[in-house]
Formats: structure tokens, C-alpha cells, sequence
């Protein structure tokens, strides 16, 4: 028996109703794991009146004492975390068009940078990063500027940071498909850019991973796999979630592999994760990242270094043929700063782009857009932890999208036991916050 509010999940120690375009995205950006059998337990559901976890104590009934003992001097571990919506507002809003793919980092001055991709469509080569400075607070944001547009490219999945020395730093990944007689192909590669005056601007982007935007005439080789025209095979990348630092090298996670062949999915190698490392920000280094054996699509890679030094990261899947099929969300362990990784174990619901954030508090939050088996439904939505990702609560809904898709959120902590939770809106016509306020006991 577990602790009260949640019972174990992990217990090694260390959109419904996508649009044709955002299924083919999906298709392409995931690219030609250990699948975990065993499906995590949860804690009871959260009240729908409050959406806050409202587990009863459990600890008679395991036969846990409630006794503390006389020795100890420090306050009684939390173990449970409720939430409390302050606030809920409209950074940036379109008519027409699509605004996505969130994400927030607090500057050195105390401000916030906000960065989300603004295009006519879901997928389309309109596709530029923007970028609002909010206050302190989250309350009051500038108006919407251009950070980046590459011409005739998607640039998509902004992702941005400041790191500990004042720098700040944006990763994304552009997109262009092409119509070829062997059928329809897909570039995507990720390209980082580092600002020293918070934001205001930036040194040119460098490509993360190798490959070209504009491959030599691909064609399809006699495996059904992408070549160009010295028959190279082809690769692509994709990142959703910032770099970090871990063990002293920034790191960017990236998952792809092998351009789709959409004729014949059923044997195009399946998507993995690389983690691209760099010293300098100007020349990366591939570690791909081995689970064992990969029987399953692995998209959308968020990592997070802990204050206990511990790592984790939380990954997007799908099973079967195609990387847009329904797949458990899951989470691996790593306690060497990401040099070897624990096998993964599925979270019980269907996760895509997951954020990980911890507050000073030790409350550890991972956010993602949420849907149901049929990708009928889905939600904004987060799970909490307190003893460092070994067990996570059920889904605390945020916004309930119905059919439309929505999410990719993004978190950042505010000041007190309060975070703002940002996101785009059903249909791309708003990125929105929601301002929590929380107490744990």
C-alpha cells in the first residue's frame, strides 16, 4: 500500500478528432521503448466539483501508524496537493488562423517570455514563431511579435528557456513536405538560438541534428525507405520541449528516425528518441536513447532534472502501424544525468506533448493534452507527485476540448504556491492561461 491520496505506480527505485493535416503530421513528424505491458495504479479520481484530488486517507487501513516520531524536528512529508483555479485569461487570440504549441520561461528581470507557433493552419508552410513578454504575475502581456519565419518552411514546436547564466535559449523544428513521384515526403529538422538580452534578440539558429530541408531528388530505395540521390538513406528529427543542462552539456530532446513511407507503414521502423548534446550550443552530438526493444512509436520526449538529482522523462507513443495511433504516455528514470535510463512504464491514459515542472514547494507537475482510446475527446490536463515522480495522481482536467484538438501546455511557476499553465485553445484560436493556486497536506 502505498501512500494516501495515491497508490504506487513506478516502483523501480532509482487530438480526439485531429484534422486530416494534424494526422498527417503526425504521421510525418513521428517518423520511420520498451512497450510496457503493466498499466500504473492511480489514485481515486479527482472531485468533479473542485477538480482537485480528494483521495480519503488511507492509512488505517494499511495499518500505518500517524504517529511521528519524537526524533524528528522537520514538518511531516506532504502527501497530498489540492488545486484552486484564480484566474483564467486569453494571452493572444486569432479571427482566423491557428495559434499552438506553447511555452514559458521566467527571464532574469522576473518577466515572462511566451513562445507559440502562428500559422493559417494546423500544418502549413505559414507556420512562424511569436513571442509575448508577460509580467511577473502572468496578468499583463505585450502584443504579439514575430521571433522567427523562415520563408516558405513550417517552423512549428517552439520551445524556449533561460538558463542559469542569463541565457536564453529557443529550439524548434521546421517542416516541408514534398510531392514526389515515389509519393509524398517529409523533411523536418531542429534548429536552436541562443539570446543574451533576454529575449529581445537572437543569433542566428543552428541545425541540431544533421540532414538537409531540400534532400537531393529523394526516391524510394528497394527496402521502401527514403533516399537522395547518392542513396544516402534519410533522417529526420522533431523536438516539443526545451534543452536543458544535465551533466554540465545543454541537451536537446528529439524523437524521428526515418522519413514516412505512407505507402507502406506497416514496415517503416518505428520513431525514436535522441538526446543531442552540446558544449557550445553551435556543434550537437547524437545520443539515441535505449529502452530495449522498440515495439512502439516514441514521440515527444519532455525531460527534467529534479532537485534530488534525479531525471525523468515523460514520452508520447503509439502502437500498431502508424505513429498517429492511440498509445499510452509513459515515463522513464534516469539517476546519471540521462547517460542510461530505466525501461519504461505507461501511465494509464493516452498522453501527447507532455511538460515537466517542478515548484520549490518539491510539487512535481506533468501536463499534457489528454484523450481517450477513440481520440473521440480530449482535455487539457495535468498529474501531480510528491516523492519525485515514484507515484503520479490521476488527471486534473483544465479545459475540456470535446472533438476539437487543443493543449500542448506549458507550465511555470509563480510566486507563492501558485503556477500559470498555459495552452492553446479548442481550434488554434487562442493561446489561454490558467492561474493555480495550490496546498498540499
Amino acid at each position: 500500500m502505498g501512500r494516501p491520496a495515491f497508490r504506487k505506480i513506478f516502483r523501480r527505485c532509482w487530438g480526439p478528432g485531429w484534422s486530416a493535416a494534424a494526422a498527417a503530421l503526425a504521421l510525418a513528424a513521428a517518423s520511420c521503448g520498451d512497450d510496457s505491458d503493466s498499466t500504473p495504479e492511480q489514485t481515486p479520481p479527482p472531485d468533479a466539483s473542485s477538480e482537485q484530488d480528494a483521495a480519503p486517507d488511507d492509512d488505517a487501513e494499511a495499518g500505518i501508524s500517524d504517529v511521528t516520531d519524537a526524533s524528528e524536528s522537520e514538518a511531516a512529508v506532504p502527501t497530498k496537493a489540492t488545486f484552486q483555479v484564480d484566474q483564467s485569461l486569453d494571452i493572444a487570440t486569432v479571427a482566423t488562423g491557428h495559434l499552438a504549441f506553447p511555452d514559458m520561461t521566467r527571464l532574469p528581470d522576473g518577466r515572462i517570455l511566451l513562445v507559440y507557433r502562428q500559422g493559417a493552419k494546423h500544418v502549413d508552410s505559414s507556420g512562424r514563431i511569436m513571442k509575448q513578454y508577460g509580467t511577473s504575475d502572468a496578468l499583463t502581456w505585450t502584443a504579439p511579435e514575430v521571433l522567427h519565419d523562415e520563408e516558405g518552411i513550417d517552423d512549428r514546436d517552439p520551445s524556449v528557456v533561460a538558463l542559469a547564466n542569463g541565457d536564453v535559449w529557443v529550439n524548434y523544428f521546421q517542416y516541408k513536405t514534398y510531392a514526389l513521384t515515389d509519393g509524398t515526403m517529409s523533411a523536418h529538422h531542429i534548429f536552436a538560438a541562443k539570446s543574451t538580452d533576454q529575449g529581445k534578440t537572437f543569433g542566428a539558429f543552428v541545425q541540431v541534428n544533421p540532414g538537409s530541408m531540400a534532400p537531393s531528388n529523394p526516391k524510394l530505395n528497394a527496402e521502401g525507405r527514403w533516399v537522395d540521390d547518392t542513396d544516402t538513406e534519410l533522417l529526420v528529427q522533431a523536438s516539443s520541449s526545451a534543452l536543458l543542462e544535465l551533466g554540465g552539456e545543454l541537451v536537446v530532446p528529439s524523437y524521428g528516425g526515418y522519413p514516412l513511407n505512407l505507402k507502406d507503414l506497416a514496415h517503416c521502423p518505428k520513431s525514436w528518441i535522441t538526446l543531442y548534446k552540446s558544449v557550445d550550443g553551435q556543434s550537437w552530438a547524437e545520443e539515441p536513447v535505449a529502452f530495449g526493444a522498440t515495439t512502439t512509436w516514441l514521440q515527444e520526449p519532455a525531460l527534467l532534472r529534479l532537485a534530488s538529482g534525479r531525471v525523468l522523462m515523460h514520452v508520447r507513443t503509439a502502437t500498431g502501424s502508424s505513429p498517429s495511433n492511440p498509445g499510452k504516455m509513459k515515463q522513464a528514470v534516469s539517476t546519471d544525468d540521462g547517460a542510461t535510463w530505466s525501461a519504461l512504464e505507461d501511465f494509464p491514459f493516452v498522453g501527447h506533448a507532455p511538460e515537466l515542472a517542478q515548484m520549490k514547494s518539491g510539487l512535481l507537475l506533468t501536463a499534457y493534452r489528454e484523450l481517450n482510446d477513440a481520440y473521440t475527446q480530449e482535455w487539457v490536463s495535468f498529474s501531480w507527485s510528491l516523492d519525485d515522480g515514484e507515484t503520479w495522481s490521476e488527471p486534473v482536467r483544465v479545459q475540456d476540448c470535446g472533438a476539437s484538438e487543443c493543449g500542448y501546455p506549458a507550465i511555470l511557476e509563480l510566486e507563492g504556491q501558485r503556477f500559470a499553465l498555459a495552452y492553446y485553445a479548442p481550434g488554434g484560436k487562442a493561446i489561454k492561461a490558467a492561474l493555480y493556486q495550490y496546498s498540499l497536506e
